[in-house]
């Protein structure tokens, strides 16, 4: 049964901050999931923008940029890669992995967006891109390596990719000893406006994984880094925060009791690191660093405060990276609700069991209104219609939701207002 209240001095308070939206902080919680089993791409304006499993997946094939040729490799979970130090292609009918313990592994650049598969080249040969050589008469990239590799189940194959012709990728994988032997492709038209082009070894699949470009400026999840090396650890696996690389990030250390309010973020330097949030926001304990704050000069010049306020471990939690953001400059953030509609929620984290405040405000009234509740895969678990007069209006959501990461939704024809919900 739907319930409406009078608003309280606490609902009015919400209210006003969320129409007033500029310089406004706003906390969020990203939860990657027991194990950290997820990958999750945000927008800073918005919310998340997508969410995958990390281990769905091998290769994963440059697509932007009609001259580029990297590929990654998935180094999250039991995936690793080598190239087969024995022989070219030529000695594809004989691999031999004996010796492969002492053989290095290849892993992605964590300051740039450039794969395991592109990042060794020969320095001396200006037209060597790692896995191939590029061809001057043909603007083809012909392969010129074997690799072995890990896969996330952790079967082990051996690769070649074979060419990158018209926009095309072509490569070819087996068992070890030879069998299954299968040829796949990647074209680059079937991701236009992504990153990366996925795909699984295992499953023989291609797969459209990340949203497009301009859509996302944060993805959370697991990624190997080399600052362990010096201990001997080549490609540890951490959890942290890569960057968009239409970004550019700035780091201060200051006094924590200073952290909310410091905004002089014109007297750093800002760098295009893909890692300038990384994993040092927290230390290796896991306690996070309550001295970082971090600035994000978006592509449309925008200014983004964000910082760290808690961390909840996937080894024996759900693996939650609690932040706060807040727009310091720049363009309108209102980027998800429209202008007839203001949404609010609270408490937002809520507990399991516990009635959620949905305050939503019409400038004008409206023909229908409806209230729907989805969790991270779309299902949609709470339905109800809602007061479509203008106003303020407060329902007391009493679905029975359980902890996870749901979507409050509230649809009025052709216009939708939408926030993220946090059940712990």
């Amino acid at each position: 049964m739907q319930q409406f209240m009078k608003p309280s001095i606490l609902v009015s308070a919400l209210l006003a901050t969320f129409s007033a939206q500029a310089q406004t902080s706003v906390s969020d919680t990203v939860i990657l999931g027991s194990g950290y089993a997820n990958q999750v791409w945000y927008r800073l304006p918005a919310d998340e923008a997508g969410t995958q499993p990390k281990n769905n997946w091998d290769l994963a094939f440059r697509i932007s940029g009609s001259m580029s040729s990297d590929i990654m490799v998935n180094n999250s979970g039991s995936g690793a890669l080598w190239v087969y130090p024995k022989s070219g292609t030529s000695g594809w009918s004989s691999v031999d992995t004996t010796g492969l313990s002492t053989w290095s592994g290849l892993y992605n650049n964590e300051t740039s967006w450039l794969g395991a598969m592109g990042r060794y080249t020969d320095a001396s040969n200006p037209y060597d891109l790692g896995w191939g050589i590029y061809d001057m008469g043909t603007h083809n990239v012909v392969g010129d390596s074997i690799y072995i590799i890990k896969t996330q189940a952790g079967n082990f194959k051996k690769l070649i990719i074979e060419k990158l012709a018209s926009s095309t990728y072509t490569f070819t994988y087996a068992n070890l000893n030879g069998s299954d032997e299968t040829t796949s492709i990647i074209a680059k038209s079937s991701y236009t406006g992504k990153k990366y082009g996925y795909f699984s070894l295992d499953t023989k699949t291609a797969l459209d994984r990340e949203p497009l470009n301009t859509d996302w400026d944060l993805v959370f999840g697991q990624y190997a880094t080399g600052d362990y090396s010096s201990m001997g650890i080549a490609g540890y696996t951490v959890t942290g925060v890569l960057a968009n690389d239409t970004l550019k990030i700035a780091k201060a250390v200051v006094d924590p009791a200073t952290r909310s309010s410091y905004t002089a973020f014109s007297s750093l330097t800002f760098s295009g690191n893909i890692n300038g949030l990384g994993y040092n926001w927290k230390s290796t304990s896991g306690v996070v660093k309550d001295s970082n704050v971090y600035f994000i000069r978006r592509n449309n010049g925008d200014i983004w405060k964000l910082y760290f306020t808690g961390w909840i471990s996937g080894v024996s939690g759900n693996g939650s990276i609690i932040f706060t953001k807040e727009r310091l400059s720049g363009t309108s953030i209102s980027e998800q609700v429209k202008s007839n509609t203001a949404l609010a929620l609270s408490p937002n984290p809520s507990q399991s069991g516990q009635m959620v405040q949905v305050v939503y405000h019409f400038e004008t009234g409206v023909d229908n209104a409806q209230l729907l509740i989805s969790d991270i895969t779309g299902r949609i678990v709470h339905q109800t219609p809602l007061e479509k007069t203008a106003g303020l209006h407060v329902y007391g959501c009493n679905a029975p939701l359980s902890a996870g990461t749901y979507f409050v939704q509230i649809h009025t024809g052709s216009e939708k207002s939408v926030q993220k919900l946090v059940i712990q």
